[in-house]
This record gives C-alpha cells, structure tokens and sequence, in this order.
C-alpha cells in the first residue's frame, strides 16, 4: 500500500471506529501505521513484521475479512481483531486491522471459546465435543471434523473456526488443517524445516505442517 494512502483511509474509518478501538494499517508483510487507543495497545511500531498468528496475518492469507480472537502470544496481550484486507486485480495491497479489547468484543464478534461443534453425516447432526476432534480439515472450501473413526462436514470456515477454537488446543498447522494437540501421536521431520503429523485417529492420518506455520507451532508445542 502507498503511503500517502494512509491518511485518506484514516480520515474513511475514522468516523466508524469507537473510541477504545486500536487501527493498525499494513501493506503485504509490515505495519505501515498504528493508532493505539486507551483501552488496548499492541506497542506495534511502523515498520515491523506482520507477525503469524495475527489477525492481519490471516487476512492477508485469507484474502477476506477475518474476525480472529488472538492470544497474548503473539503480541503480550490478548485482543480481538476485525482485519480487511485491500486486494485490487488478485493481489494484496494492505490490510486494516480494528484491534478490540477481549472484554470489549463488537456485537457481530463470534465468541472466542466453544467446547462442541456440530458435525453432520448423512444420517443428520451430532454434537461432538472437542476433545473427541482429532483434526480437523478444509477441502474445496467445506470445513470437515474428524474424530478417531468417522468425519463429519461443519458449517463453519476455517477463518471462523480460527476465533473460535481454544488455540492452546486446537492449532492451525496449515491453511487447510487444525490439530488438537493432545491428539498427536508422533511428529515426523519433512522437507525444508516442514514436519508431518501422526495423528491418533483409526488410520494414523498423517498431517502437513506447512512452511508457513513450522515456526510458531515449533514455538507453541515447545520443540
């Protein structure tokens, strides 16, 4: 994103955005502009990185909207972000990123914790808790839950399930995968720093964990 576009974005949003919002603004990898406010404050400087787990992180890789419940992990405090992303012709130019406060989540937010998800068979709907969901994957843009002998579809996005999922249990390890940690049985060494992971499930699924994520999940398993 051009820089001189940050003002004239600012003056657009600023007539929407509550007071106790923070605004953070990004091109394609690092934050252009940071508006902290009272209630919340990221201590992002112009200039640094785009770290992964954010919520503008997974705009950008989304490439649309994402209301993301982040941990304090990644920036020392927890938050919940509305992000934006600007793409023009199929190419990311920026992202805007409204930055809420937990206590202060916006009425359309989902809520950050769940402790069941629905799955649905041919059959009809189960409610299946999340200790009993070894993975869960994304194919062709339907979201399926898989537990140790059987898979259901869901209704929910991976974006969705992203601000949804306890993240200390559930980890995205690739743009199509989430995995319950306690549900790995063992992790293989892959190509370029990548790993697979065997899953606890009837056919011992093995799992990718991609380039993009092989840092933060080293980082969050402990390894």
């Amino acid at each position: 994103m051009d820089n001189t576009l940050v003002p004239e974005v600012l003056q657009m949003i600023g007539e929407v955005v509550p007071d106790g919002v923070s605004i953070a603004i990004s091109d394609g990898s690092q934050y252009l502009y940071y508006q902290p406010s009272a209630i919340i404050d990221l201590k992002i400087t112009p200039g640094d990185a785009v770290p992964i787990g954010s919520a503008t992180y997974q705009a950008l890789q989304e490439m649309g909207k994402v209301g993301h419940y982040v941990e304090s992990r990644v920036f020392g405090v927890p938050y919940y972000g509305l992000s934006l992303p600007l793409v023009s012709h199929g190419q990311v130019m920026g992202c805007i990123t409204a930055i809420y406060a937990p206590q202060a989540l916006p009425m359309a937010a989902p809520e950050p914790r769940v402790s069941f998800l629905i799955g649905k068979d041919e059959d009809g709907w189960l409610p299946l808790s999340l200790n009993d969901i070894v993975y869960i994957s994304s194919n062709e843009g339907k979201t399926f839950l898989h537990t140790a002998s059987a898979s259901y579809a869901n209704k929910f996005s991976m974006s969705e399930l992203e601000g949804m999922l306890p993240q200390r249990q559930f980890v995205r390890c690739h743009r199509s995968y989430f995995v319950n940690v306690e549900s790995i049985g063992f992790i293989h060494p892959h190509f370029h720093s990548t790993f697979l992971l065997e899953m606890k499930d009837k056919q011992k699924t093995r799992v990718p964990v991609s380039q993009t994520y092989s840092s933060s999940f080293r980082q969050l398993l402990g390894f």
